[in-house]
């Protein structure tokens, strides 16, 4: 048994309400699109009528634990729990994952999205840097894709403790600022329009010659304005994926 609130939220308030509630002890979020923002599930494994800070209007109901099924993405991925005893399809390669323990487990179109774009984008032997890591999932792709390093970055220092946990790579709080020259063939950056287009000085530094970026994170019609030149895009409900090179 597990125990439930429901939040809702702007997007660019999600990363806040998050924060917040990881801090009181949340095990899983998942975010659902809801007219003019998100609405956040947040899970607990028992009743936290303590928490603070105290909110009357938030119910908190009892849910049953309901089983995971395996997720199909793409050409290459099979997405399932990590206690999954069933077999693989051939040529599938499995992600385990914790559905809902931060943005980024594959639930959202926009982690889809990211995942069939690396299977277009990275060759074996790249470097790949994941900006805004969420649960890990991109950063285990790229292992499995075969890529040479794998390391990951996110404001957000719960998002990199279980992006670290999940993955066994190099996760770090902080952002893209921080990353040294030309030290990666291929960017992922599941963030935001605004966050792309704060730090659109940043990809071409980043990025070795030739080097490709990944960025989602935001709805058609709100693609962010980068000095990089656009090589494809993938779309699902609205939502866009954008390869940049």
């Amino acid at each position: 048994m597990t125990y439930r609130i429901t939040v809702d939220c702007a997007v660019r308030d999600s990363e806040i309400e998050l924060a917040r509630w990881y801090a009181q002890g949340a095990i899983a979020v998942e975010e659902i699109d809801r007219p003019g923002g998100l609405r956040l599930l947040i899970y607990f494994d028992r009743p936290r009528e303590g928490a603070e800070p105290v909110d009357e209007s938030i119910d908190w109901q009892a849910v049953s634990d309901e089983p995971w099924v395996p997720v199909e993405i793409g050409e290459r991925f099979l997405l399932v729990p990590p206690d999954y005893a069933g077999d693989i399809p051939a040529g599938r390669i499995r992600l385990n994952y914790q559905r809902g323990q931060a943005w980024g487990t594959g639930s959202h179109a926009t982690t889809q999205l990211c995942l069939e774009a690396l299977e277009l984008a990275l060759q074996p032997g790249d470097a790949f840097l994941d900006v805004g890591v969420g649960a890990g999932l991109l950063s285990m792709a790229t292992r499995a894709l075969g890529a040479s390093r794998v390391v990951g970055c996110d404001i957000d220092a719960a998002s990199a403790s279980i992006a670290a946990q999940h993955t066994r790579e190099p996760m770090f709080a902080g952002s893209a600022r921080s990353v040294r020259n030309a030290g990666f063939d291929v960017v992922a950056a599941n963030v935001n329009s605004t966050v792309l287009e704060n730090l659109r000085d940043e990809w071409p530094r980043i990025l070795r010659p030739g080097g490709r970026l990944i960025g989602s994170g935001f709805r058609l019609g709100e693609e962010p304005a980068l000095t990089l030149g656009e090589t494809g895009r993938l779309e699902r409900d609205r939502w866009l994926a954008i390869v940049y090179r």
